[in-house]
């Protein structure tokens, strides 16, 4: 809804109210100022204005309601509001400040194949009209720890092949998964691959270049190794992938069919005043106070 009304340009205004206003929530609240005759000068713009601290105290509190904003409170900020002007508590913003790109970070699932007796008995336990061919692939595959699973599916659709047996897509998922587990020295797991193109941000998207060869991959994502990045509307998911992902995670691309845009206001960002921390010697004055002050009393105790 938030985006629908910031893309819509029908947004004006928000006015943070302050705490303890309303009898049933003592959290703070806000007021959307909601219009689709906006104003020219308003036009793409959204005002920001920081009524926390206009308050009075109540002589009776109602519930949690222990403030009230009074009559010259009231005033100030329909005054902030009509000046449309930046103050200390009045901040103006285009409607993109608040946008960002919800990017899809994922890196390449990596699994280690490892043939058992244990495996074979889990796996043969869901699909025992398989024993033929399981005891095929131990024998004639071994049971060597295989990190490239890419290598060892290739010799194993050959063998099936030359036994003339064709697995349906859920046997070959439950070998892949009882007889593989992740490890992160693996080879990554290959999903499709195609001629190398002449693409600025291929690399970017998830083709990765094979040295010596003119083809791409793209590989098979790990679900658990999935991460999410913000980025602002008005910057490039390109520029802040090749700058502030990749340097970090050589091995990551961004999911670009899975990129999604929302907005987000957050007053305390851009009101937000910074207090520096009291001086060390200070701190450690106070400290060597209470420390008297507790020998002083455990004197006391023991005396």
């Amino acid at each position: 809804m938030r985006k629908w009304i910031i893309e819509n340009d029908w947004l004006e205004a928000i006015v943070a109210l302050p705490e303890q206003m309303f009898y049933n929530t003592g959290i703070g609240t806000y007021i959307w100022i909601v219009t689709n005759r906006k104003q020219k000068h308003r036009q793409g713009k959204i005002q920001l204005i920081d009524a926390r601290h206009r308050w009075q105290p109540m002589r009776r509190s109602l519930g949690d309601k222990r403030r009230y904003m009074g009559e010259e409170d009231i005033a100030i900020v329909v005054q902030e509001y009509g000046n449309f002007v930046e103050t200390e508590t009045s901040k103006i913003f285009k409607n993109e400040d608040f946008g960002y790109n919800r990017v899809p970070i994922e890196r390449p699932l990596r699994l280690l194949y490892q043939m058992d007796t244990d495996r074979k008995l889990r796996f043969l336990d869901g699909v025992p009209h398989l024993l033929e061919d399981v005891q095929a692939i131990d024998k004639q595959l071994g049971r060597e720890p295989r990190p490239d699973w890419n290598e060892f599916d290739r010799l194993m659709n050959d063998l099936l092949k030359q036994r003339s047996s064709r697995w349906k897509k859920a046997e070959q998922k439950l070998f892949r998964d009882v007889f593989t587990e992740r490890e992160p020295e693996a080879e990554p797991v290959i999903l499709k691959q195609r001629k190398a193109k002449d693409e600025p941000y291929a690399r970017v998207w998830g083709w990765f270049p094979v040295a010596g060869k003119k083809i791409e991959l793209m590989y098979e994502p790990d679900s658990k190794l999935r991460d999410f990045e913000n980025v602002n509307l008005q910057d490039e998911v390109t520029r802040y992938f090749l700058e502030e992902v990749e340097p970090h995670v050589s091995d990551a691309w961004a999911d670009g069919d899975k990129i999604r845009s929302a907005f987000e206001i957050n007053f305390h960002r851009y009101f937000y005043k910074y207090t520096p921390p009291r001086p060390l010697a200070e701190i450690d004055s106070d400290i060597k106070q209470m420390e008297e002050e507790i020998i002083k009393l455990l004197r006391e105790v023991t005396a």
